[in-house]
């Protein structure tokens, strides 16, 4: 049987298409049983708050945002984007970033905008 670090792994593998796939099929069906009258497995919105309550830092934001870190770096110096500074690391909280990204980025202009 396959464990969760197994298909993890494999997933890290797959291309970026196969992997936004899986992560909208999560978020919008949650992992299911084999029949659809079963009950959910994952609460999906417990999960997504638990991971909302974790802040990010600069790889995971830039990922996120699918924008590099030298991008963030830049957003961030500029004040487009807030994050917390400890040492020379950057933190940033997540629902601060998803309002971001759904106020100021859509697919396109995410890889190309310096703003």
């Amino acid at each position: 049987m396959p464990t969760a670090e197994k298909v993890i792994k494999e997933i890290y593998l797959l291309p970026m298409e196969e992997k936004e796939k899986i992560a909208r099929h999560i978020i919008e069906f949650g992992i299911k049983g084999t029949h659809h009258d079963l009950p959910e497995i994952l609460d999906v919105k417990e999960w997504q708050d638990e991971i909302a309550s974790k802040p990010f830092n600069l790889k995971q934001a830039s990922e996120y945002l699918g924008v590099s870190a030298v991008t963030l770096r830049r957003w961030i110096k500029t004040g487009r984007v807030s994050a917390y500074k400890i040492g020379r690391a950057y933190t940033f909280e997540v629902m601060e970033l998803k309002k971001f990204k759904k106020n100021h980025l859509t697919k396109k202009s995410a890889l190309t905008s310096d703003f």
